[in-house]
């Protein structure tokens, strides 16, 4: 591939990118669903490319994108995070309402895809962690574990977190809604006393001008250096200095150097992130535009993965697909309201409803949920995810170790999934049961 080649693939790239912002603007039941452009437009790519009606030529680096972009997202995730310990302690008990989820999903995922590759032989090794990486991160983690697979030699698994995620945004948002009808007619939200409404623009792509805000700082003038091309520069020399490190202690111990490329990204960004505080740099660094370049690379993955989604794969295995999705959702939905109701202080129902959002789609349509149930924004479920989300930056590593774990068996993956699980049950139950609190 050349310079120019690159260039002309990226101009299609920004053309289906604009087709499918313009087709989320238009087609107003989409926005309900909260399928990003990104995914919209990849899927007119693939409708018109070869695969269908071979109308237009999809790009050949669209195929090599998202393993390459992935690993620059990944360090973007570790990147600026900093731990209040104050502000921890008093959100803590969430904690045990979404991890515990995130531990069946794993384990269960994992079990009930082996169960099923018995029936469907040819599904993909590992294809059951899929479910935790795509319904608990969404497109952008799933395309990272699916590149973790490639790069071990795997294919097919792009495909199968590309169609999980979406349908995990389709049923965060269905069944997210039916939960909070229900549990607004039951007395459970603290702020309402039916679902509110929310604004056109709510859905929708474009901001009115008095809700738009800036998307960064600028820390440097234009004389020393683009701003722009400053923060770029932090968030790829993260990536450049796990490389090294990944490379220096490799040929000390060759196991780390056989480490998916993905950790690389994060133990790169948490690294600098950590000798950028010790020498006191932080007025150089915009987090607001590090996370802006990292999610346009994260919307060009998503775009390409689904532009170069497997349709033919996808038909032949679209049954176990359907029955592993329902199995997961029917066994998170019950679990995330007996966790939010017994170990959350207050707002039980918001969290919950934050948690479900959170782990069948993203944090995105969590928030959504939240919305529906407290549109005054009153109360804490946001900031709490936010806390959570922080505070267990840790298990993005799964990303990169468990498609690796997967290559010798699942025990591995069900034994750390069930493991999360029981632990932050077994936490919940001894520090924050709000039953025996009330009994007491």
């Amino acid at each position: 591939m050349t310079v120019a080649s690159f260039i002309s693939d990226t101009l299609v790239i920004a053309v289906f990118m604009l087709a499918g912002f313009f087709i989320r603007e238009i087609v107003k039941p989409v926005q309900r669903l909260f399928l990003p452009s990104s995914l919209i437009g990849g899927l007119v790519l693939l409708i018109l490319g070869p695969q269908l009606l071979n109308w237009v030529e999809v790009p050949a680096s669209c195929g090599k994108l998202p393993n390459v972009l992935i690993d620059i997202v990944m360090a973007s995730l570790v990147f600026g995070v900093n731990f209040d310990k104050d502000k921890i302690m008093s959100y803590l008990d969430y904690v045990c309402v979404p991890m515990p989820i995130y531990g069946i999903q794993m384990a269960l995922g994992v079990w009930l895809g082996y169960i099923l590759q018995q029936t469907w032989p040819g599904l993909p090794t590992g294809w059951g962690v899929m479910g935790v990486f795509s319904f608990h991160g969404g497109h952008g983690t799933a395309a990272a574990a699916a590149s973790t697979f490639e790069k071990l030699g795997v294919a097919g698994n792009m495909s199968v977190g590309m169609v999980l995620s979406t349908v995990g945004l389709i049923v965060a948002m269905a069944v997210g809604m039916v939960i909070v009808n229900v549990g607004v007619r039951r007395g459970w939200a603290s702020y309402v006393k039916e679902p509110k409404a929310q604004p056109p623009y709510f859905y929708g792509g474009v901001l009115p001008e008095e809700k738009r805000a800036s998307i960064g700082r600028t820390v440097t003038t234009s004389i020393s250096i683009n701003h722009l091309a400053l923060q770029a520069a932090w968030l790829l020399s993260a990536l450049y200095l796990g490389r090294v490190l990944f490379k220096t202690v490799g040929a000390y111990i060759p196991f780390v150097a056989t480490l998916p490329s993905v950790l690389r990204g994060v133990f790169g960004g948490a690294v600098l992130w950590k000798l950028i505080q010790i020498f006191k740099l932080e007025k150089y660094v915009d987090l607001k535009t590090i996370h802006l370049i990292s999610g346009f690379l994260l919307e060009v993955v998503v775009f390409t993965a689904m532009a170069t989604l497997d349709i033919d794969f996808i038909s032949s295995y679209i049954i176990p697909i359907i029955i592993y999705s329902v199995v997961m959702v029917a066994v998170t939905v019950p679990t995330v309201l007996f966790c939010a109701k017994r170990f959350c202080r207050s707002e039980w129902f918001e969290k919950a409803v934050m948690a479900f959002g959170a782990a069948t789609g993203n944090t995105s349509t969590g928030l959504a949920l939240v919305r529906a149930v407290d549109p005054e924004s009153q109360s804490s479920a946001g900031d709490t995810h936010g806390v959570y989300t922080t505070l267990t930056a840790w298990k993005d590593a799964f990303v990169g170790f468990a498609p690796a774990w997967l290559m010798s068996g699942i025990a591995v993956t069900v034994g750390t999934g069930a493991a999360i699980c029981v632990a932050f049950l077994v936490l919940g139950f001894l520090f924050f049961d709000t039953k025996r609190r009330k009994s007491a």
